[in-house]
């Protein structure tokens, strides 16, 4: 009978330190979480701290797209406006004023309602060399839409594009005048095409898919 009592109080203990040392664990949890989300909070803040000392107020006037931009087109007083926006939800470095960006060149795609940032005019490479008589134009695709993502500067390529009417030859013997990486994965090519091509590239990067194949190298050519 001792033993027995003596046996149910070891296990009493062994309950007691188990819901001791769960408590424990749990408090230690509970603790992290709060010190990790008081440093987020603390960051988010003064973050918000920042943009407020720098434009003075909880929104701001910023450039914002009122279309679809394909990376090389330049951009004209039609394709931005201003509007006010929450310091927020600003991307970093956002452009201010429409004479700011008036003339320059998209680096990358920028989309409909976005505001305009200075990354999205940033090279992202060196100095591109275009033969003359030709003119770069910039395409951003997934790698699978260029051979895989194996493209270098000074290989030729034909660009096709895919859409709901079917797939057609847009330009052939394009040269690839330079390849950098683009947002999200995606590759930035420029392409040196023929002047009389140039618009109809960047409509097809608005309504279909661009494709670029490398036809096979053969002596003599």
């Amino acid at each position: 009978m001792l033993v027995e009592s003596f046996g149910k109080g070891r296990s009493g203990v062994r309950k007691r330190a188990s819901v001791i040392l769960a408590l424990l664990c749990g408090l230690v949890c509970a603790a992290s979480v709060l010190v990790y989300t008081n440093r987020v909070e603390a960051n988010a803040a003064a973050e918000r701290t920042e943009a407020l000392a720098r434009y003075g107020g909880d929104q701001v006037e910023v450039c914002v797209a009122l279309r679809d931009v394909a990376a090389g087109e330049t951009i004209d007083q039609s394709s931005v406006s201003t509007r006010l926006w929450l310091v927020d939800l600003l991307p970093r470095d956002p452009i201010t004023t429409v004479a700011e960006v008036v003339g320059k060149q998209a680096t990358s795609s920028i989309v409909e309602g976005e505001v305009l940032c200075r990354a999205r005019f940033e090279e992202t490479g060196g100095s591109v060399s275009v033969p003359q008589g030709l003119q770069a134009v910039g395409v951003e695709l997934a790698a699978a839409q260029a051979v895989g993502g194996a493209l270098k500067a000074g290989e030729v390529v034909d660009v096709y594009a895919a859409g709901p009417s079917g797939t057609s030859l847009i330009a052939g013997s394009v040269l690839v005048a330079a390849v950098s990486e683009g947002q999200s994965g995606r590759l930035g090519i420029t392409l040196a095409v023929d002047p009389e091509h140039v618009e109809e590239i960047i409509a097809s990067t608005q309504s279909a898919t661009l494709y670029l194949t490398l036809p096979s190298k053969q002596e003599g050519t």
